[in-house]
């Protein structure tokens, strides 16, 4: 693991601006996305490597700046096995849903190739909230539109889901 410090600023504002595309992080200004950096760390994950699991305490959330994760869930006690949920790339969040409410994580992730993550612990990022509330506000409406999207995705696919049914396929 790499702790992002010392005289590396160049790096630290190339590293701003890689993610200021995250999803969560549009519209905050450098300051604040070097405050992120500052409490975060890097760290590498070989293919196949486990990067959390289902039913573990959300501690942190991550940033992919390399690879890709994969993410997936448990079908249900009865079906031994996991069904992929996503696959996400450079510039996306992994496991912030569960910092944000302080939950245990809802899926799996695992490096479906080797990536490098930014770390982000969860009590200094609650902290960074607390202390800056423009960075709050901006972080909180993100995490909205955000959820608002996830939910659209899934009243989409619910409802194809029931098309398909009553038409047979």
């Amino acid at each position: 693991m790499t702790r992002f410090h010392g005289p590396l600023k160049g790096s630290w504002s190339t590293l701003a601006g890689e993610i200021s595309d995250v999803v969560i992080f549009r519209g905050l200004n450098e300051g604040q996305l070097l405050s992120i950096i500052r409490i975060s760390t890097r760290q590498e994950f070989g293919q196949d490597a486990e990067i959390f699991k289902e039913g573990d305490a959300a501690e942190e959330f991550y940033v992919i700046l390399s690879g890709k994760v994969r993410i997936s869930r448990q079908l249900s006690d009865l079906v031994e096995g996991a069904e992929s949920v996503a696959v996400l790339g450079p510039r996306q969040a992994v496991g912030e849903m569960g910092v944000i409410q302080d939950m245990v994580r809802s899926a799996n992730a695992t490096a479906h190739e080797p990536c490098s993550l930014l770390v982000v612990k969860k009590e200094p990022f609650q902290q960074l909230l607390r202390d800056d509330r423009d960075l709050a506000n901006t972080i909180l409406w993100n995490v909205v539109r955000l959820l608002s999207a996830r939910l659209r995705t899934t009243n989409d696919n619910v409802m194809l889901d029931r098309l398909e049914r009553s038409l047979g396929v």
